[in-house]
């Protein structure tokens, strides 16, 4: 088979779990996803970078391609990408972030999705950390509900990273899975995770603090109402008993 798989299920029937392609699958209860459904020889290092930045907190999914040669036929695109225990974190939480490889020797990360406030946070962070940014352009609209990283309630961010990217992150070559030896991983990598978490902590702590403006005005708004229309449901429920 020399096309890339028209979606998972499509994927699942034509392969070998265990053989060609593996799942992770974790969920922490998190707010946000982690995603990158072109890991292992599909897109070198993105599993690896969502691993770390999920780590101990945000739920975590990730598709490895297995195969020593042509893990580049198990691409799903993203706007066909649907599998039932990813929909299910996506319906736990609220937002997501892919980590998706490109190809490119432009040391650039490209950022699309259909959450803006994480988008520009992201962006703000990266670039504090060195990284050169860029938006997403693509036939297929970044913030297209059909794209799978922009399911969750809030939405989600893509990050593309270029092979120079991602090559810069590593002691080595992207091949023969070589990536995946902790002992390769150097300092970008770390900053690289270190600055995307940070985002994500910035974005909640603001998620939250909107929560509780809202409830505070809620309650102004509730304590504002005369004691006799705050009251008369109540009372009505005592004359009927």
């Amino acid at each position: 088979m020399t096309r890339p798989y028209r979606d998972f299920s499509d994927l699942v029937l034509n392969t070998e779990k265990g053989v060609d392609y593996d799942l992770t699958v974790v969920d922490r209860g998190g707010k946000v996803t982690v995603t990158a459904i072109h890991g292992g020889g599909i897109e070198p290092l993105t599993g690896e970078l969502a691993t770390a930045i999920a780590e101990g907190e945000h739920n975590l999914y990730i598709l490895r391609g297995l195969r020593p040669q042509g893990n580049e036929t198990l691409r799903v695109p993203p706007s066909r990408y649907d599998e039932m225990r990813l929909r299910a974190l996506f319906q736990r939480g609220q937002a997501a972030l892919s980590l998706e490889g490109v190809g490119g020797e432009e040391e650039a990360v490209l950022l699309g999705g259909r959450n803006r406030r994480l988008r520009a946070i992201l962006q703000e962070t990266l670039k504090e950390a060195g990284w050169e940014t860029k938006s997403l352009s693509k036939v297929v609209a970044p913030h297209d509900p059909a794209l799978f990283f922009n399911r969750p309630a809030q939405g989600g961010v893509q990050l593309e990273l270029s092979h120079a990217v991602r090559t810069a992150m590593i002691d080595g070559p992207l091949s023969d899975f070589a990536w995946e030896e902790e002992g390769r991983r150097n300092e970008r990598f770390q900053d690289f995770v270190d600055a995307v978490r940070s985002a994500l902590e910035r974005y909640l702590l603001e998620m939250a603090s909107d929560l509780d403006r809202t409830l505070k005005r809620f309650e102004r708004a509730t304590d504002a109402f005369p004691p006799s229309m705050r009251d008369g449901d109540h009372e009505h429920e005592e004359e009927d008993s």
